[in-house]
């Protein structure tokens, strides 16, 4: 989170004294040890984020994703069908020669730039639209946020919007980092929102990931 050095680490300390259960895991997944989310088959969310979708997530389930990485592999293994947009061509490579090597064949990965400098017209990229093709039972928003040119968030905020006609009855999405958009987590008509703050991993401090149920 956007806080001081010594605010960081006093609700890092306050959230691993509530949950105990994040301390050896919390450490062991430290970036020092250079072991990334991708490595580890995990999300970049906070641990009690990760937990309720470990349960949650069923083998009938069909996601979309904004963004991809360590959470693409995670809901591979226990959903019917991913679909990833990414906007970083080098990043999408890395994790389809993961995909291949780990003989994963119900996540599609896709590449749609979205290149500094360019905000205008960046709404009618398909990286956004095709999360418009379906009704999806699970929507993850965990993609590049913005440009250089003070548009931080907006994409997340974009993708978002989108997101919230695009969930089936009874669906889920999923906004990580939401303590960047406390607009969004203002409650609204047909939505329920639990927000997991806490350590999650290869990160140091707290983060909070969100989750708005339809319903």
């Amino acid at each position: 989170m956007n806080t001081s050095y010594h605010r960081k680490a006093t609700d890092l300390l306050t959230a691993l004294a509530r949950s105990p259960r994040d301390v050896l895991p919390y450490f062991c997944h430290l970036p020092l040890w250079g072991r990334q989310p991708l490595d580890l088959e995990l999300p970049w969310f906070s641990y009690q984020a990760i937990r309720f979708l470990e349960t949650y997530v069923q083998p009938q389930h069909r996601i979309f994703e904004f963004g991809s990485g360590g959470s693409s592999f995670f809901f591979a293994r226990r959903a019917a069908q991913i679909k990833s947009m990414e906007s970083h061509s080098e990043w999408h490579q890395q994790v389809q020669t993961v995909r291949q090597l780990r003989g994963i064949t119900n996540l599609t990965c896709e590449l749609h730039s979205l290149r500094d400098g360019e905000l205008e017209g960046y709404r009618e990229s398909p990286f956004f639209h095709q999360v418009t093709t379906e009704l999806w039972d699970i929507i993850v928003i965990d993609c590049f946020c913005g440009f250089s040119d003070g548009t931080y968030g907006e994409l997340r905020r974009h993708a978002f919007q989108l997101s919230l006609g695009q969930v089936a009855p009874g669906g889920i999405i999923i906004l990580d980092d939401s303590w960047l958009y406390p607009e969004l987590l203002i409650p609204q008509l047909g939505w329920k929102i639990r927000n997991f703050v806490g350590p999650g991993p290869c990160r140091y401090g707290v983060t909070s990931t969100a989750v708005f149920f339809r319903q």
